[in-house]
């Protein structure tokens, strides 16, 4: 499961800068809208961290359905390529 929740991480930090910018929030308005510090925000845009599961959820309920059901199903894509690159 490890490596899943390495390929999360970057998969979800482009989401978020995507979602950002499109919307024109500064990283302290998007750390308000995740209920976190801007220091928070800071680290799961560079890589530290990874979204929590609550800060998943609100990420997603916040997304039109249809693009959320687009970045979910991108992402068991990129989990079903690594097991295809395992099985080689």
């Amino acid at each position: 499961m490890r490596k899943y929740k390495d390929l999360l991480k970057p998969y979800l930090r482009n989401i978020l800068n995507i979602l950002r910018y499109e919307n024109s929030m500064t990283q302290k308005e998007m750390a308000h809208f995740f209920y976190i510090s801007t220091r928070s925000y800071c680290d799961l845009e560079g890589g530290k961290y990874s979204l929590s599961a609550v800060s998943l959820i609100i990420l997603l309920a916040y997304l039109p359905n249809d693009v959320m059901v687009q970045v979910v199903r991108e992402f068991f894509n990129l989990i079903l390529d690594e097991q295809d690159k395992e099985d080689d």
